[in-house]
């Protein structure tokens, strides 16, 4: 199988002004994030939310892991970060957080994660493929990557691409879960 690279030259990055779209409470009648990801994640973990924005699912990822687990929350946007910071702060949540500011083609974390969640924003990276190898190498072994993409922004044949690619570089297919809110996929290494 030969390893291919879509390319996202421009991407759009969801501007931090509108981000009160992003965390709200009609939001989480539709998309509730402890039906999202608490299936896959427990007490003890240490979970990364890439592209975390204000903190929708952070909070919630931060009450699973309890006391003894980590979340750390990655966004390219500083002020998306503050937003979290502050959220955590009103929740009691901010000794289960880190917080770490990515660049636009590099998410730079060096740790290991039984959880990663990338929800609605690998179509927002300069290269998913890239994306994929570095959120793979942060996984444990037998870690898993939950990745869900907005079907008005990502295409069937785009998101098989991903699969493909995915699958070139190592990592499995587990499911392809229903009811998370766009096209979705569980990896795992």
């Amino acid at each position: 199988m030969q390893q291919t690279e879509t390319q996202n030259t421009s991407p759009h990055v969801c501007p931090h002004t509108i981000s009160f779209f992003l965390d709200n409470w009609l939001r989480k009648l539709v998309q509730h994030p402890k039906r999202i990801v608490g299936s896959y994640i427990k007490e003890g973990d240490t979970v990364i939310d890439i592209g975390c924005g204000p903190g929708f699912f952070s909070i919630e990822m931060a009450k699973l892991v309890g006391p003894q687990g980590t979340v750390i929350a990655v966004d390219l946007q500083e002020k998306m970060i503050g937003h979290v910071k502050r959220k955590a702060a009103k929740h009691g949540m901010t000794g289960r957080l880190e917080f770490h500011q990515c660049d636009a083609d590099r998410i730079g974390l060096n740790c290991k994660a039984d959880f990663i969640l990338a929800y609605y924003m690998i179509h927002e990276t300069p290269s998913p493929l890239r994306f994929l190898e570095e959120a793979r190498d942060m996984l444990k072994e037998g870690g898993q990557l939950l990745v869900v993409e907005p079907k008005m922004h990502v295409s069937k044949a785009m998101f098989d691409q991903m699969l493909d690619d995915a699958a070139t570089i190592g990592l499995k297919t587990m499911d392809l879960p229903k009811k998370k809110g766009g096209r979705s996929v569980l990896f795992s290494r």
